[in-house]
């Protein structure tokens, strides 16, 4: 398998989790392994919703780098008040349990790689970066204005790999805890620097 295909099965776990990481157990608690939640699920069929259409478009995108796996994206409008759209993607795989899986597994070894557990030559820990940016950028609705970017999340696991991806595509990040929230904040060409992961496709 090529080191391309690779980094697109880590992108596709990446954004798998973003699209379900707010599905409920049945007893109602919130599920504290996202990856469980997805298992969970994926015995009635794979599917992740979005906020965004090029969220959702990433996905489906990156998704061919698994066999047999085709996608479907289908746009639903919600609420009555205040209407909002959000966009669900789903995979028909024979196997969705295998597919679920194989990114699992790319997705902790490539964690592995970007956190120093491994082994890797500078350009494929770039592109595993630009992956994790890229994916957080298009999910988790950053901020961009003349101060700079931000970006917030309650997973602190999350916070971690972001700001160790940053450190790799060498762009200088402060984070700050909050509220049950952290928040990461570039500035100067850093922003730049972090939006062209979304171009780099």
């Amino acid at each position: 398998m090529s080191d391309d295909r690779d980094a697109d099965l880590f992108e596709a776990g990446l954004l798998l989790l973003a699209g379900t990481r707010w599905l409920r157990h049945p007893d109602g608690g919130r599920a504290p392994d996202a990856w469980a939640v997805v298992g969970e699920h994926a015995g009635t069929g794979l599917r992740a919703e979005f906020a965004t259409e090029p969220a959702a478009a990433r996905f489906a995108d990156v998704m061919r780098a698994v066999p047999d796996a085709r996608c479907w994206m289908r746009c639903r409008v919600a609420g009555i008040r205040r209407q909002y759209e959000t966009f669900t993607v789903e995979v028909d795989s024979v196997e969705p349990l295998i597919v679920v899986g194989r990114l699992h597994g790319e997705w902790s070894r490539n964690v592995g790689l970007l956190l120093g557990d491994g082994a890797a030559d500078e350009p494929a820990l770039r592109m595993r970066a630009a992956a994790v940016w890229r994916s957080a950028l298009l999910t988790a609705a950053p901020r961009v204005s003349p101060a700079g970017l931000r970006l917030r999340s309650r997973d602190r696991s999350l916070m971690r790999l972001l700001l160790r991806a940053a450190q790799v595509l060498g762009v200088p990040c402060q984070a700050r805890t909050g509220q049950g929230t952290q928040t990461i904040h570039a500035s100067g060409r850093g922003v730049s620097a972090l939006l062209s992961t979304i171009r780099s496709e």
